[in-house]
């Protein structure tokens, strides 16, 4: 029996090829997670920012509403971060207060791209 010859090679060749597309896949899936994980890190800095400014909303407004008058209203800045600040608003209502306003707003610089890069031809 004579072994080798043209399918032996067909299947080396496929094996091959199997074993690149592999590799890849693994390259390909690598830059993925890494990309997922700095992803994961920024989400999680941005919340805890976020949560720590909301805890000192919440520690202001508890100190400050015995000291307001009835119908008195309060408006309060927490900075999240280097471009976002919690901006907090609250009106003295018998014994508590009332939200007017929880929101967090962009104060970061922004600059709009004007220039549009075409092709010259040259």
């Amino acid at each position: 029996m004579r072994r080798g010859g043209q399918i032996s090679g067909i299947v080396s060749l496929v094996t091959i090829f199997c074993a690149l597309c592999l590799c890849v896949f693994a390259v390909l899936t690598l830059g993925a997670a890494d990309r997922e994980r700095t992803l994961s890190a920024l989400a999680c800095t941005r919340q805890t920012q976020y949560y720590d400014a909301d805890t000192q909303a919440v520690r202001e407004l508890s100190s400050l509403a015995p000291t307001l008058s009835e119908g008195e209203r309060v408006r309060l800045s927490f900075p999240i971060g280097d471009t976002q600040t919690l901006l907090v608003e609250a009106e003295r209502r018998g014994e508590s207060y009332k939200i007017l306003r929880w929101q967090s707003v962009y104060t970061g610089s922004w600059e709009t791209n004007d220039r549009i890069d075409v092709w010259s031809g040259k």
